[in-house]
């Protein structure tokens, strides 16, 4: 028996589609953003949850109050699950960071464990907090199953964790869809990935 973890990214937002870094600041969901969640939804809908854990931004409370549907669950919101701070890059294009602060740009996208700024969260600062708070619901959700909705890098750091990866090679990896779907098992130390950012839910 192992404790199942339903890991997601929460629905699309209004600064998803203007490309705006949003980190600790908020935007709401789009329409699309809706519609994914409901459908992750309608794919969790035979699953037995017995928790949902989510970030305390509005995006990600909102994202799991759609799957949560009419399932007698409460919500519980921790801080410790929201995205990386972006510091002062936040509410700006990719572009406008870029242009700004062009080596320490270039150093989160391509040295990710020797990026340094002076207002922007350290990935490990990130990955720690992810580990100690999904490490704590497991051990209060022993053999069950429990979905915990997130943010992109977020979970990038929190699966970079799991699949004993290194933080040099944290971009690696396909970025996170938004409400795509990871299933990680947990068994004491024994971690399985099922399947992860899997999207065979989504509907045009």
């Amino acid at each position: 028996m192992s404790t199942q973890l339903y890991l997601t990214r929460h629905g699309e937002t209004v600064w998803n589609t203007k490309k705006l870094m949003q980190g600790w600041k908020d935007s709401p969901l789009t329409d699309r953003g809706i519609k994914q969640a409901k459908q992750l939804a309608e794919r969790l809908s035979d699953v037995s949850l017995d928790a949902i854990y989510s970030s305390s931004s509005n995006r990600a409370i909102h994202t799991a109050e759609i799957i949560r549907g009419e399932k007698p669950l409460d919500v519980i919101a921790y801080n410790h699950l929201r995205e990386l701070s972006f510091g002062n890059w936040e509410g700006k294009t990719f572009e406008e960071n870029e242009k700004k602060n062009p080596e320490e740009w270039l150093s989160f996208w391509k040295t990710p464990h020797l990026f340094s700024h002076n207002t922007v969260e350290p990935f490990v600062h990130v990955q720690e907090r992810m580990v100690k708070t999904v490490q704590n619901i497991i051990n209060q959700h022993p053999f069950e199953n429990v979905l915990i909705v997130t943010h992109s890098i977020a979970l990038k750091l929190l699966m970079n964790y799991f699949e004993k990866n290194t933080l040099e090679n944290l971009w690696s990896t396909p970025a996170i869809p938004s409400a795509s779907l990871t299933l990680v098992k947990v068994n004491n130390k024994f971690i399985e990935v099922v399947y992860k950012y899997d999207t065979t839910h989504m509907k045009q």
